[in-house]
């Protein structure tokens, strides 16, 4: 009994979860309770998938409905018209479904915010529109009567406590299947996604790929319901799933709290029993969710169930403080102001085992990044102008130059953000021009942002895993079924982790929420993640900005170590004392023309530099 306490709280709610709904059928007299729990568990299927979509990806979809109607109809038609067994039935439904699926998500997944909605909402009406009109197939507008009970081999699901029992497994296996997606190195891919979708890209996550696979396992969660469904209910009709069902289950995942496995839940019973109490208000139903969608938008638009949790931790917190004692020491145990230590932290030390033989600097070496005439126009904007620069291994690039000289366009199109019309850019002598940013950040080309890009929904340890993700291989499938290898993986990505935090001295701080920890500390974390991509070259925006004198220095600290241990860096900074410092070659921008490039003396002696930064010439 003690090994309880060592069971993640997810698992033990799921535990609970499947002791009390395995019990409570023997507790209800009334079989018409166990119809209106059959519906939910129906809705809940449904709403998990479209939760993995909404609150992992943040792609809205109001066509859910639709494959839960094709899911379905193709049950039925299978099973009845083409008299197919049960489990082909089931398979022709999860294949078509999935296809169809992938071929909605590669055009619309490329739309965002409201075309979306209205891209998957049309799809949503085409099916309805098909259902009703291909009446010799699907029964049209009078609905598809006399489809078979499911059964699983002689054993026929025929009453509603035996159809209880399947759907409720079948929920509870998938609840834990989405736990193990959770809690994996593609959950944190995804989560990231939802937050920071540039981000992502930067840190060698496949955004897109990512965002079409979840787009067709949240359809197929929706189709294996509709196959249930037929098959419960034994009549479809094209009215079940139509626009206003679609709607009910995005208002059952914001209801219940986006992104939260257990207020999807949540808000699937609220809305699954909530018709029941309003039967006799029938035709205002719409209007019940519409109301219902926008007030939780508006004043709890992280859903009842989050703001549950967090009221009643809140109220936990207030009873823990003790009433007598007001004094700071008690203010700051509860309300904690972490300020960086900057004098504990030392000589940093950063260990590049695995990259120094390929850092390592030698003569005759090809530099690790070359740029050649890179241009680039914004309509009648030309933001960059035939900009080339070469970077060696073991060396610090300052790329300077005034606001909107073209510093950060640069290191976007380097990222693979930007696309240039012309020029070529080499790392290692082979082009990564016209590569995707999560390509281009796998082959070794690390970034730091100008604002920083750390994830407020993750711990410390968690926004490092997030940049150890290209160092993983393990798939959907493994994923889900939390394989030995995927564990294995797991475990060596967080001991990975864990050391390059501790070269950081933050390694005591993992489990830290980022609000937590000071600007300096988030600029460190946000450097050691670029670093888990096992980086060639790094490309920092503005890293010192927003620092004090001795905080800054720390940072400097870092950057001249990854120089002494090979690693090329292309530093856009204002801070000139720094760049005077570190810099061993500087490059200068002027409306996104390369006027300068030297040493730091050199260009800071150039006539062309003194022109651009003052205004002036030197000898006005």
């Amino acid at each position: 009994m003690s090994r309880l306490i060592f069971i993640p709280k997810d698992w033990r709610a799921l535990l609970l979860m499947a002791l009390s709904f395995g019990a409570l059928p023997f507790g209800l007299s009334n079989d018409y309770f166990l119809l209106v729990l059959n519906v939910m568990a129906l809705n809940a299927l449904v709403v998990l998938g479209l939760n993995l979509l909404i609150g992992s990806t943040g792609q809205v979809s109001l066509g859910h409905a639709a494959f839960y109607g094709l899911g379905a109809y193709l049950s039925a038609i299978a099973s009845t018209t083409w008299q197919w067994p049960m489990v082909a039935s089931l398979a022709f439904c999860i294949l078509f479904v999935g296809l169809t699926s992938l071929l909605v998500a590669l055009p619309t997944l490329r739309l965002e915010g409201h075309y979306l909605v209205m891209a998957t909402l049309g799809f949503n009406i085409i099916v309805t529109i098909l259902c009703n009109q291909m009446e010799p197939l699907t029964g049209g507008p009078s609905g598809f009567p006399g489809i078979p009970k499911l059964h699983l081999g002689s054993f026929v699901l025929s009453t509603d406590r035996q159809f209880y029992f399947f759907i409720w497994g079948i929920l509870i296996a998938a609840l834990a299947l989405t736990l193990n997606l959770n809690d994996s190195r593609i959950g944190r891919a995804l989560k990231a996604i939802h937050e920071k979708d540039l981000t992502a890209q930067a840190l060698g996550i496949p955004t897109f790929r990512y965002k079409v696979v979840t787009f067709v396992l949240s359809a197929v969660y929706a189709g294996f319901a509709g196959f249930c469904y037929a098959h419960y209910v034994t009549f479809i009709s094209p009215k079940t799933f139509d626009i206003f069902y679609s709607v009910q289950l995005v208002t059952m995942v914001v209801v219940g709290g986006m992104g939260s496995l257990w207020g999807g839940l949540a808000g699937a019973a609220l809305l699954t029993f909530l018709p029941e109490l309003l039967r006799h208000f029938e035709d205002f139903y719409i209007l019940a969710y519409g109301l219902i969608l926008m007030g939780v938008l508006v004043f709890c638009p992280q859903g009842l169930l989050p703001l549950l949790i967090s009221f009643g931790r809140r109220k936990k917190r207030e009873a823990s403080i003790d009433n007598t004692s007001k004094g700071e020491k008690n203010k700051r145990e509860v309300f904690p102001e972490v300020l960086s230590d900057i004098e504990s932290v030392g000589n940093p030390s950063i260990s590049l085992q695995e990259t120094n033989s390929t850092l390592s600097n030698s003569p005759g070496r090809p530099p690790v990044l070359n740029l050649r005439d890179i241009s680039l126009g914004f309509g009648g904007l030309q933001a960059l102008q035939s900009v080339g620069m070469e970077v060696d291994r073991g060396e610090i690039v300052a790329l300077i130059g005034p606001n909107g000289a073209g510093k950060t366009t640069l290191l976007n199109v380097i990222s693979g953000l930007l696309k240039p019309q012309e020029g070529e850019i080499l790392l290692e002598e082979k082009s990564i021009l016209g590569l995707a940013p999560f390509q281009i950040a796998a082959r070794g080309v690390g970034r730091t942002f100008q604002a920083v890009q750390v994830y407020h929904q993750f711990s410390v340890l968690e926004n490092m895993l997030v940049g150890y993700h290209v160092q993983g291989a393990s798939g959907f499938f493994s994923t889900y079924l939390h394989t030995a290898g995927e564990r294995r993986e797991e475990s060596r990505l967080r001991e990975n982790a864990l050391s390059l935090l501790d070269d950081f001295r933050m390694a005591d701080k993992a489990d830290w929420p980022v609000q937590q920890l000071s600007l300096l500390e988030q600029k460190l974390l946000e450097m050691a993640r670029a670093l888990a991509l096992q980086p060639r070259i790094l490309l920092m925006d503005e890293p010192v900005g927003g620092l004090n004198p001795r905080e800054s220095e720390l940072l400097v600290r870092y950057i001249t170590l990854l120089r002494k241990q090979g690693m090329g860096i292309i530093l856009v900074e204002h801070d000139m004392n720094v760049v005077m410092r570190i810099a061993d070659r500087v490059v200068v921008l002027q409306h996104g023309c390369r006027i300068a490039t030297g040493t730091p003396r050199e260009v800071q002696q150039n006539p062309q530099v003194i022109a651009a930064y003052l205004g002036v010439k030197k000898n006005d």
